[in-house]
Formats: C-alpha cells, sequence, structure tokens
C-alpha cells in the first residue's frame, strides 16, 4: 500500500520586502496618531473652525467612519496643555469635549440631554457622511431634549446660544419651563439670611447667582434684593420670599445629567479649579465675577493668597477656552499693574483666534511696561502658530500710531518667515 505524502513546501520571504512592509506599517501609524493629536488639540484648544476642516480633509480621504474613529479615541486621548500651565499633556475636559462635539454637529445649547457623549457618537458610524450625521446627531439630540423638558428638567440648556438649526418651539419649551420654575418657586428666608437651594436649582436663578458671586446656599438677607433685581429685569418677574426658619435641604428638581449636577454644585461651592477641569462655558459667568473679585481684593490687599486666587480664576478661564472670556481679560488689561496684567496676556496666547490677536496687538502698542511688552508680542507670536489671521490685525497697526512700533516690525519680520499654510497640530 502505497502512503501519500505531504509536501510542504517553504517559501522564504525576502528580507527587504519584509523590511518595507513593516516601515509602511509604522509610517501608517503614525499618520493615525498624528491625525487624533490633531483632531485631539483642536478639541483642546476649541478650535471649532479648525477640527471642521480636519473633519472634512479626513473623510474625503479615508471615508466618513475614519473621521468619526478619530472624534470617538479623542475623547480619551490628551492635548497639549496651555502656556502658563509648565507644558506637557492633559485629558480633554469633559465638559469641553461636550460642548465643541454638539457645536461640530450643530446642536449648541442642547449638551445637558442625559446622554453620553461617545454613546452618540458611536450611533453616526453607519451614516453616508458629515452632512447625514450632522442631521442625524442633531434630530436625535432634540428628541432627547424634548422627553427632558416635559420631565421638567431645562437646566443648563443655553438658550441664547442654541444653533440655528434648532426649532423655535424647542426653545420656546425650554424658556416656557424656566418661567414656570421662577413663577413657581418660593425662597425661604428668616430675619437674617435667605435659603438659596431652590434659587440655585432653577436657570435664571443659578445665571443670577454666579454673576452675583454667591457662594454656598445661604445668602444675608440684606444681599438678596440684588439678587432678585436681577431676576426682575430679565424676566419682568420678582421671585417670591417666605418666612421659613427650617426649610429641607433637598431641592425639589435637580439635573438629570450627572455632569451637570456636579458642575451646579462646584458653581454653588465656588470650587474653582475643578470647574476648569470640567471645561464648560456655563461657568464662565462665575469665573468672571470671581477673577474680578480677585483682582479687586489684591489691589487692596497684596497677599500670596489672594495672587493665588487670582492665578487660579485665569488658569481656570484658560481650561474653559472660550472667546467670552476676551471681555473680562481685555477690562482688566486695561490696569495699571504689570504683575496682573502679565499672567492675562501670557493666558490669552493660548485662545487661537484673530479677536484675542488684535488684543494682544493693541496691547503691545500701547504698554510702556517692558514685561507686559514681551508677554504679550510671545503670545501673538504662538497664537500666530495655529490662527495666520492675526496678521492681519499686525499689519493694520503697523500703519497707526504705536508706542512700540520697532518691536512689532520685528515680531512681523519674524512671523513672516513662517509659513502661512493652516497649522492644526
Amino acid at each position: 500500500m502505497i502512503q501519500a505524502v505531504t509536501v510542504i513546501k517553504v517559501v522564504k520571504e525576502n528580507p527587504l520586502e519584509r523590511l518595507l512592509k513593516a516601515s509602511r506599517k509604522r509610517v501608517a501609524e503614525t499618520e493615525e496618531r498624528d491625525k487624533l493629536d490633531e483632531i485631539t488639540n483642536a478639541i483642546g484648544d476649541r478650535r471649532e473652525r479648525d477640527l471642521l476642516d480636519l473633519l472634512a480633509s479626513i473623510e474625503a480621504k479615508d471615508g466618513w467612519g475614519t473621521a468619526i474613529q478619530f472624534l470617538i479615541e479623542s475623547a480619551q486621548s490628551t492635548y497639549s496643555a496651555p502656556i502658563g500651565a509648565g507644558g506637557g499633556q492633559q485629558r480633554i475636559e469633559p465638559l469641553k469635549y461636550r460642548e465643541v462635539i454638539f457645536a461640530t454637529f450643530s446642536s449648541a445649547g442642547l449638551e445637558p440631554v442625559n446622554y453620553d457623549t461617545v454613546a452618540l457618537l458611536d450611533e453616526l458610524r453607519s451614516e453616508e457622511s458629515m452632512v447625514t450625521a450632522t442631521r442625524t446627531f442633531a434630530t436625535r439630540v432634540q428628541n432627547l431634549a424634548i422627553k427632558q423638558f416635559q420631565s421638567g428638567d431645562a437646566f443648563f440648556f443655553d438658550l441664547t446660544s442654541m444653533s440655528s438649526s434648532i426649532s423655535t418651539d424647542l426653545i420656546k419649551m425650554a424658556e416656557a419651563i424656566h418661567k414656570k420654575r421662577m413663577h413657581e418657586l418660593i425662597i425661604p428666608v428668616n430675619r437674617k439670611q435667605a435659603y438659596l437651594e431652590n434659587l440655585w436649582h432653577s436657570e435664571y436663578g443659578r445665571v443670577a447667582l454666579a454673576e452675583q458671586g454667591v457662594k454656598g446656599n445661604r445668602l444675608p438677607l440684606s444681599d438678596l434684593d440684588s439678587v432678585l433685581s436681577v431676576i426682575q429685569l430679565r424676566i419682568g418677574h420678582r421671585p417670591i420670599t417666605k418666612d421659613n426658619d427650617n426649610p429641607q435641604e433637598i431641592p425639589e428638581v435637580s439635573p438629570t445629567n450627572a455632569e451637570y449636577r456636579n458642575l451646579l454644585n462646584m458653581m454653588i461651592n465656588q470650587e474653582i479649579d475643578g470647574l476648569g477641569l470640567l471645561g464648560s462655558k456655563c461657568s464662565l459667568s462665575l469665573l468672571s465675577t470671581v477673577l474680578e473679585s480677585a483682582i479687586a481684593a489684591y489691589q487692596q490687599d497684596k497677599s500670596t493668597n489672594l495672587f493665588r486666587r487670582f492665578i487660579s480664576c485665569i488658569n481656570s478661564h484658560v481650561q474653559v477656552r472660550s472667546l467670552n472670556s476676551l471681555a473680562t481679560f481685555e477690562r482688566a488689561m486695561q490696569l495699571d499693574n504689570s504683575r496682573l496684567v502679565t499672567p492675562i496676556t501670557v493666558a490669552l496666547g493660548n485662545y487661537y483666534h484673530e479677536s484675542a490677536g488684535s488684543i494682544l496687538i493693541e496691547l503691545a502698542c500701547r504698554t510702556r511696561s517692558k514685561e507686559v511688552k514681551a508677554a504679550s508680542i510671545t503670545s501673538i507670536a504662538n497664537i500666530h502658530r495655529k490662527c495666520p489671521e492675526v496678521e492681519v490685525a499686525l499689519d493694520k497697526v503697523l500703519t497707526s500710531e504705536c508706542r512700540n512700533l520697532s518691536s512689532l516690525k520685528r515680531l512681523q519680520k519674524k512671523i513672516l518667515k513662517t509659513s502661512r499654510t493652516k497649522y492644526y497640530s
């Protein structure tokens, strides 16, 4: 009987081919890491225009599936820490990430819906393009918002920043809930103080308390009038007070979304560093009030603790990284105090937008302080790395009267040597 013999043919792989294959793999992995870093940095810097350009470029080259995968992975990635924060990498602040994602998909203002950000993105994998994904995302989020409104929860839904694609009926629904809450709300008071739990847990009340820089759930009765006047001016209704020495500590309603419950608690307790770590624009009114208060306090008593409070407020603004901070910074930069103005000038160099560049250019032009001039020029150069549009403002100021014209001309010469191509990373 003849047995079958199995012949195994060994094919030797060409060493050069193996080397090229490994090299191509490494190049592909490096390109993927670079793209992820670009997207993560755009989100961390809140450069929403650049993020849209990046996603469009990736979609055109590799398809929508690749673009959405990068967005999902960026949630757990790190970005370059702001100037003044010690360098290195840091995780994207969770509510900043959420706000940028919602803005990218035309749903700004609806971030407090009680649904995970990455889970919402994961539902977009099967979409054909960014266009269809945006429609799907917006529809999904608006439906979630309607259900949440029907339950009575419209906390932190920002009617002033809602995307133009959001229906007016939805906006009216949220506004009606805010006003109904204020008309039903009763603020317990005694002869000495007001109890603020219910007021903090109402949208108009929260905004007014934050703008007034109120901390905690108790307020001297003499200070309550200014808070209620702000609310009355805004909605035409003054909340009712009622004598009660033993009010319930638990508010009737709270934000359904756990991240926004945490945000509210941090605002109530004025946890400045914690608010920075969350990165939400919703905290900016409080951060601005506390910053201005810290500046005023430091000018009266130049203690180390007060200066630390001032720096902490600036750092939290930078972590949020919203252009809404610029007005607060610009007011502070009018001070004739280089110790206060210099850190703000450094902080402003982290806002990669031509409006921030314009503020810094005007400061560099007029300041008499060598320290402030040096900081402003460094910050302008840093903004230019990711926002070449500042060249227009710089060109304009060089044709006008300027105290530090020679320094700005040297800066212009330096930045013109760099590429005018958009730089994302």
